[in-house]
């Protein structure tokens, strides 16, 4: 679909958590720490891996498995609001109350996971990326027809033909 123009598990020099608590992730912190009581879940400069990156598209490709969709991903997709993503927002909540994933090793990996989540799209907002999430089992890649089922989502947020 895009001449080969897909790197897997890519990273850039602007996708990390930030050093400092501020802007878009004041309210994500706040919110994310009254959850359980954990701090210490917002590591400084991780340096995050995207899935999969069109750099001809400025596309970058998540692909959420059961586990993302827990309560701590809820509430970091609620308190980003005015970030434009690239994924049906109310999907993923919905999928958060149904689903309700729970990873206990360690103590605060949800709320890591949602951190490193809501980093991705925050910062790609900010960059110029469209990132576009892919939930587990919204498509069955071995079905024929996938891949136009695939041309469909993407066509939803890029344009593409």
């Amino acid at each position: 679909m895009f001449n080969g123009d897909i790197v897997c598990e890519k990273t850039f020099s602007w996708l990390k958590t930030p050093d400092i608590i501020e802007e878009d992730y004041e309210k994500l912190y706040k919110s994310l720490s009254e959850y359980r009581g954990n701090k210490t879940f917002a590591k400084r400069n991780v340096q995050l891996r995207c899935d999969f990156v069109c750099e001809g598209e400025k596309l970058i490709i998540e692909y959420d498995e059961r586990q993302h969709f827990s309560e701590a991903r809820k509430i970091s997709l609620l308190s980003y609001p005015d970030i434009s993503v690239c994924f049906d927002r109310q999907l993923w909540i919905q999928a958060c109350n149904d689903i309700k994933a729970k990873d206990g090793q360690p103590v605060n990996r949800d709320e890591v996971r949602a951190y490193y989540d809501s980093t991705r799209d925050i910062e790609a907002s900010k960059h110029g990326y469209k990132l576009i999430r892919i939930m587990h089992g919204q498509i069955d890649f071995e079905a024929v027809g996938a891949e136009e089922h695939l041309k469909k989502l993407l066509k939803e947020y890029m344009f593409i033909k």
